[in-house]
C-alpha cells in the first residue's frame, strides 16, 4: 500500500459562510475516517489550502471529488509525495479559519513560508505550503493541549 500526502489550493465560492465550513468539516471528518484519510484545511481570503494524507487511491478519489465540487474553483495541486509518516494523523479533518484571530504569531508563520502577509496559497510552492501547514498544525496542537 502506498501512502501519500496531496496538497492543493482552490478558490472558495463567494457565498460560502462559516456554517458551510462546519457542514464541510462534519461530513469530511466522517467520510475521511471511513477511508483512513487525515488532513488539515486552512481557509482565508476566499481560498482553501488543504493537505490530504492516506492510501493513494483513496486520496486521489477524494481530490477528484473536491475538484468537481461546486464550492471550489481553480483547483491546483501544489504537491504529491509518498510518505512513511503522516503529519496530521490525529485529524480526519481539521479546519483552520485563517480569517479568525489573525495573531502576530500567525502572521509570522505566513510571512516566513510565503513571503507575504496576505494568505494567498495559490502563490506558494509545494514546499512552502507543506512547511506552512506543518507549522500551522503545530500551533493548533498547542491551543488544544
Amino acid at each position: 500500500m502506498h501512502t501519500i500526502r496531496l496538497i492543493y489550493t482552490s478558490d472558495a465560492r463567494e457565498d460560502l459562510r462559516y456554517r458551510d465550513f462546519i457542514t464541510i468539516m462534519d461530513t469530511a471528518a466522517e467520510t475521511n475516517r471511513e477511508r483512513a484519510i487525515t488532513g488539515i484545511l486552512c481557509y482565508g481570503g476566499g481560498q482553501f489550502l488543504q493537505a490530504l494524507e492516506g492510501e493513494r487511491l483513496a486520496v486521489n478519489a477524494l481530490y477528484h471529488h473536491i475538484a468537481t465540487d461546486p464550492r471550489h474553483s481553480n483547483c491546483q495541486v501544489l504537491s504529491v509525495e509518498e510518505i512513511s509518516t503522516r503529519d496530521f494523523a490525529e485529524w480526519s479533518m481539521k479546519i483552520v479559519d485563517w480569517n479568525d484571530a489573525v495573531t502576530a504569531a500567525r502572521q509570522t508563520v505566513l510571512l516566513k513560508h510565503s513571503g507575504s502577509r496576505h494568505f494567498d496559497p495559490a502563490n506558494m510552492s509545494g514546499q512552502q505550503a507543506s512547511a506552512f501547514l506543518r507549522e500551522v498544525a503545530a500551533m493548533e496542537r498547542l491551543l488544544t493541549d
